[in-house]
């Protein structure tokens, strides 16, 4: 992301010399601490503090007042300037002690679609005396809301990266920071761990009707055909919204589907090959946009894909079983963060 902000800058050189220092700041920070897995608490020796602009200016006015102070040999100026030294102390103590201790439980991601929001989510705890205030989370450019973080029950930072192509996304580093008590330092950690997360294609726009081609199989073989009322069942995950006694859940508060008898069961296969044209990732797209049609309409539907055939199923765990397999065929450009 750094690379990217100084092509976008290239006439800057104040920009393109943080980027450059930003990269090596990280490629050590990195070798230093190496990939690291989860849950981990953050130590004294993982954390690093310097200046706000706020306490750099504040450094500067009580040397001004310390010059003018010795100048003068001006004893209450003295107190006063030796009063702000004995704050910023404190301020750096507290600001480091506020940090330290933390305990990073889990870093959880959701799917997401390219071109949209990547949630990502941060479950922090602190087994200490007293609140640890003012915490924030950071993700490449993106800046979670600050929490406060006590000792009676674990935290969630929540924050979004954005996604620009399908396939495997590989997480930044990730940053945990404070500026409490009086903004005059800034103190942070940063967090490496090898995790990454699902990017769905984006589903198309202008796809073309989805083929209606069908097996049908005898309603007592697969169990689910449509035509006589058998009675209730214990919801399983998977089911059709549409096959949920909701009239049940509203009166006894139990999620029951119901079963039929007889008929047949309709099922459609979403092949890559009836996409009629495109590039590889158009046609993806196009089956991403069919396997939402399916799912939202309840069609019990497979999916076939060069050497990876899914058998026909219903429910959201279907959906993003073959939603999964589509963000994994592999392309030539890797998706980093």
């Amino acid at each position: 992301m750094a690379a990217e902000l100084t092509a976008r800058q290239p006439g800057n050189p104040w920009r393109r010399l943080r980027a450059g220092l930003s990269r090596r700041v990280s490629s050590w920070v990195r070798r230093r601490q190496g990939s690291e897995s989860l849950p981990l608490s953050l130590r004294a020796k993982r954390l690093y503090i310097l200046p706000t602009s706020i306490g750099v200016t504040f450094a500067i006015v009580a040397f001004a007042m310390l010059l003018g102070s010795m100048n003068y040999n001006n004893s209450m100026g003295f107190a006063l300037t030796f009063l702000l030294a004995a704050t910023g102390l404190i301020a750096m103590h507290r600001c480091h002690q506020n940090l330290s201790g933390l305990r990073v439980e889990q870093i959880t991601t959701q799917r997401a679609f390219a071109g949209q929001s990547l949630p990502v989510s941060l479950v922090v705890k602190h087994n200490g005396a007293g609140e640890r205030l003012d915490i924030r989370a950071v993700l490449g450019q993106r800046r979670s809301q600050p929490i406060d973080v006590d000792n009676a029950r674990p935290q969630t930072l929540s924050l979004s990266i954005p996604t620009d192509q399908r396939g495997p996304l590989s997480l930044p580093r990730v940053g945990l920071n404070t500026t409490f008590p009086l903004g005059l330092l800034y103190c942070w950690a940063w967090i490496y761990v090898d995790q990454e997360a699902l990017i769905w294609p984006a589903p198309a726009s202008d796809a073309p009707q989805r083929p209606l081609s069908h097996s049908d199989e005898d309603g007592e073989r697969g169990g689910s055909g449509e035509e006589d009322f058998a009675g209730l069942r214990d919801y399983q995950r998977g089911d059709s919204s549409k096959r949920v006694a909701w009239k049940t859940f509203a009166r006894s508060g139990q999620l029951k589907s119901r079963q039929f008898e007889g008929g047949s069961v309709s099922t459609s296969w979403i092949d890559l090959d009836s996409v009629p044209s495109g590039d590889i990732e158009y046609r993806l797209s196009v089956l991403c946009r069919w396997i939402l049609d399916a799912d939202a309409a309840g069609d019990h539907y497979g999916l076939r894909l060069p050497g990876l055939e899914i058998d026909p199923g219903v429910g959201r765990a279907h959906r993003d079983q073959c939603l999964d397999a589509l963000a994994r065929i592999p392309h030539s450009n890797p998706v980093t963060a």
